[in-house]
């Protein structure tokens, strides 16, 4: 080769390598996932839910104010291994609680998780008597250590859970820029779990501003920034809300309560299922309809003692169903045992597992918020007291008054799973 000829070889090559580090970087459209202390992974492909890469089905409980106390973590995390062999491979629970004990947990401008002790708060009564009754007091620093503990017991488990944000009578004096800062705050303490998917708020009302489309955005974002790689979305009681919410481009799983019996729960799915190829999963089902407790006027049910409770004019025993759907106090239809069959069913059969379900048993994982009245809160197993109860029940615990409790529901998911 000439001179001439290396000359121009080498200026060429340097052209070469000119273009190429003047061109734009590759975009990935999505940031590197954050470290994983976890060994449980969940993900999704296509409109699949997949853990550890394969393609489930996620069947669980709302199990909200499990973080709110110390004995509340103790006696969930007691009950994984029983949940495990009956098929449960996941559940929700809610940093700021429920209507059976919710707290505020992040600091007034949502910068940081609050290390100062603030009450837990049930929401007890009927209609418009409700009363938000103290029910224990908690630091936010304590529930973030109680939600990390139950996050890695269900890990040693293979489980997922679905961590829930907000609830809104613990956001009332929050602004959309407060929130936003506090799903930052709660995606930077739990980013390093890769068995984790976020769910920004429970049941957003779209005219409410801290709850509109607007602001939600701006939280799955706060979210995908600050834990990168981890799933995020929400939804909520209406369907065709929750199909606008589908629709916003940081939902990565379509997460709604719609439906107050098993029928209307169904075609909700069948709804979303045509409008979106993202997974669903319904997160609490019948909302506050599955009720879970029965009121007996003639006081002659023969329940353990210690599993009802006495009022004026009937008895409520918790954890009990009736078999078929029924119409409440209030007017409001109420699922019976019928519908939570059917809906198990219609989920665990599904023959593209785009759909997901977490039963919801508010006489139960929520009891605080059906005892009536602040008087009767008090230990689970106690006469004439109820609170939160996350065990599976007594005797055969298949929910009639004699034997309260979810093991028939545990008994229906173990035969759905797969």
């Amino acid at each position: 080769m000439t001179p001439r000829a290396v000359l121009s070889a080498v200026l060429g090559s340097v052209l070469v390598l000119l273009i190429a580090a003047c061109a734009p970087a590759e975009r990935t459209g999505r940031a590197e996932p954050a470290p994983s202390r976890s060994q449980t992974t969940v993900s999704v492909q296509g409109s699949q839910v997949m853990v550890n890469g394969t393609p489930s089905t996620l069947f669980g409980f709302r199990v909200a104010s499990a973080a709110m106390r110390d004995d509340w973590t103790d006696e969930l995390v007691s009950q994984l291994d029983t949940w495990h062999d009956h098929g449960v491979n996941s559940f929700i629970l809610w940093l700021q609680g429920s209507s059976g004990g919710y707290a505020h947990v992040f600091t007034r401008d949502g910068t940081a998780v609050d290390g100062n002790a603030s009450e837990v708060t049930s929401i007890v009564g009927f209609d418009d008597d409700a009363d938000h009754s103290a029910n224990g007091s908690t630091t936010g620093t304590e529930v973030i250590e109680r939600t990390r503990r139950i996050i890695e017991a269900a890990d040693a488990r293979g489980m997922v859970v679905i961590v829930g944000l907000f609830y809104r009578s613990a956001v009332e004096d929050d602004t959309p820029e407060t929130l936003t800062a506090a799903a930052r705050s709660a995606a930077t303490a739990l980013r390093d779990y890769s068995n984790v998917i976020f769910n920004v708020f429970n049941e957003p009302d779209d005219l409410n501003s801290t709850e509109s489309e607007d602001s939600l955005e701006e939280y799955l974002r706060a979210v995908k920034e600050a834990a990168p790689g981890r799933l995020v979305g929400t939804g909520t009681v209406e369907t065709d809300e929750s199909a606008d919410i589908a629709d916003l481009d940081d939902v990565d799983v379509v997460m709604h309560d719609a439906g107050a019996t098993g029928d209307e729960a169904i075609d909700a799915f069948e709804t979303l299922k045509d409008h979106t190829s993202k997974p669903i999963i319904n997160v609490e089902s019948f909302g506050g309809s599955g009720q879970g407790f029965v009121d007996d006027e003639t006081r002659s049910v023969q329940a353990p003692p210690g599993y009802y409770v006495d009022f004026p004019e009937w008895r409520r025993v918790f954890g009990a169903w009736r078999e078929e759907d029924y119409r409440s106090a209030s007017g409001g239809a109420s699922a019976g045992k019928d519908s939570y069959r059917r809906l198990i069913d219609y989920v665990g059969q599904d023959p593209g597992r785009q759909v997901h379900l977490m039963v919801h048993a508010a006489g139960w994982f929520q009891g605080a918020s059906r005892v009536g009245t602040p008087d009767h809160l008090g230990e689970p197993g106690t006469a004439d007291e109820w609170n939160n109860d996350f065990e599976t029940g007594p005797g055969a615990a298949d929910g009639t008054p004699e034997n309260p409790g979810i093991g028939w529901i545990l008994e229906r998911i173990e035969a759905n799973a797969r």
